[in-house]
């Protein structure tokens, strides 16, 4: 088994209370940013998050430090859960499940960031982001290798547009998330539906967006 990443091993105590906190943090942000917009204040998102406004900055020098840890966690768990779910699915061989839409539906349901930068954080993609991405896309391709030898995806399908379907199937809708997810999962359904019908019939997609067209619109 693969030595887990830093930012997954076991810390000791005060520093594993550190990081539920900040974990906290970024799920405040989340949820503020998403209903306010990037004008949200640090002082909304420490309410929300239940601390100091004093304990953000302390950590997040600037909002817009804290925007970026936010995108980056939400790319790490994107590409945890996409690893997580092929050895799942390397367990069971007999799932009859897609492993490319099981993703999606989790992503949709569970994710805590986005995984696009908002426009005005442009400028050149971290290192550590570009190296989560790099953890995404393989946790994808897993998944699309398998779903294609189980004639669950048609040829020509990427990890880039396993992303590009995410983010139209997750609009921001003026509902709570709960019915908003409900959505999201019905229309997903009917796109999977599609994907194994076009697999059955041995339909080659044409060439679709590679990785690099999805991580090139992280520059904003």
């Amino acid at each position: 088994m693969p030595e887990p990443a830093a930012h997954e091993r076991p810390l000791p105590g005060r520093q594993r209370e550190a990081r539920s906190n900040d974990i906290a943090v970024l799920a405040a942000a989340r949820e503020v940013l998403s209903a306010q917009g990037h004008d949200a204040s640090i002082a909304d998102i420490a309410r929300h998050a239940g601390v100091g406004v004093g304990s953000i900055y302390r950590r997040y020098a600037t909002k817009e430090a804290l925007v970026e840890a936010l995108h980056l966690h939400a790319v790490r768990e994107a590409a945890a859960r996409a690893h997580e779910l092929a050895r799942e699915l390397e367990e069971d061989m007999s799932a009859d499940r897609g492993g490319v839409t099981t993703f999606l539906a989790r992503q949709i349901s569970g994710a805590s960031g986005p995984l696009l930068r908002p426009p005005r954080m442009a400028g050149p993609i971290p290192a550590e982001l570009a190296s989560a991405s790099d953890e995404l896309r393989a946790g994808i391709d897993l998944l699309i290798a398998r779903d294609r030898n189980a004639g669950m995806l048609p040829a020509g399908f990427t990890p880039a547009d396993a992303m590009q379907l995410l983010q139209h199937l997750r609009p921001a809708l003026p509902l709570p998330r709960n019915e908003a997810d409900a959505l999201h999962l019905r229309y997903l359904d009917l796109i999977d539906r599609g994907l194994r019908a076009q697999a059955a019939e041995g339909v080659v997609l044409s060439d679709g967006p590679d990785w690099d067209d999805w991580v090139g619109a992280w520059h904003g």
